[in-house]
């Protein structure tokens, strides 16, 4: 396998620089200067590779999405069953362990905030949600086959619950000290599985 490129590398340390100030500071206090102290690097190397803050911003946004599609697939890869993907998907966004990433999951509230402000980010916050819903249609419909009261309209309306749940949660996770972390996945489990059978 061929190794990544120096620049590669000082990308992805620029990204996860600005993952790092978001989860402490949120997006509009991450300076250049503050990603670049988080990185280990000089403002003028973010500079070299990244014209904006939002340019690192939608780095970001791409690498949050891969990241949790890499952990979907390895749980998927263990399920047997229609039901059992469907809730590796659900374990996959909320399941605490090995995979879970508590500034990961503060980034992505933030991300959800600036989507509201910041056209670039909706537009592409939007194709990331259209996505897992398309994955979670097609998830339920297979693990409700055998169940004629799930229509196309009715999966569409369970997927967009289920998403809204998953950003709800960590909402929660990330503003509220102490509230417990390991409750979504299994209600949230609990209520598709009783929304399909």
């Amino acid at each position: 396998m061929a190794r990544p490129s120096n620049t590669e590398h000082r990308r992805q340390e620029i990204v996860l620089g600005l993952m790092s100030v978001m989860a402490e500071k949120g997006y509009e206090k991450a300076s250049i200067q503050s990603i670049a102290k988080a990185a280990g690097l000089s403002p003028g190397l973010i500079h070299y590779h990244f014209k904006t803050k939002l340019e690192i911003l939608i780095a970001l946004m791409n690498e949050l999405s891969s990241k949790a599609d890499d952990r979907y697939e390895q749980l998927v890869a263990k399920a047997d069953s229609a039901e059992d993907k469907l809730m590796a998907y659900i374990d996959a966004a909320l399941a605490l362990g090995e995979g879970s990433d508590q500034q990961a999951v503060a980034a992505w509230v933030i991300i959800g905030a600036e989507a509201v402000r910041l056209e670039d980010v909706r537009n592409l916050y939007q194709e990331v949600i259209a996505k897992h819903s398309e994955t979670l249609v097609e998830l339920l419909t297979q693990a409700a086959l055998t169940n004629k009261k799930l229509s196309k309209k009715k999966a569409k309306e369970l997927a967009t619950f289920i998403i809204a749940s998953i950003e709800g949660a960590y909402q929660i996770a990330t503003t509220i000290p102490g509230a417990s972390k390991d409750y979504a996945a299994r209600i949230l489990k609990e209520s598709v599985m009783n929304a399909i059978s």
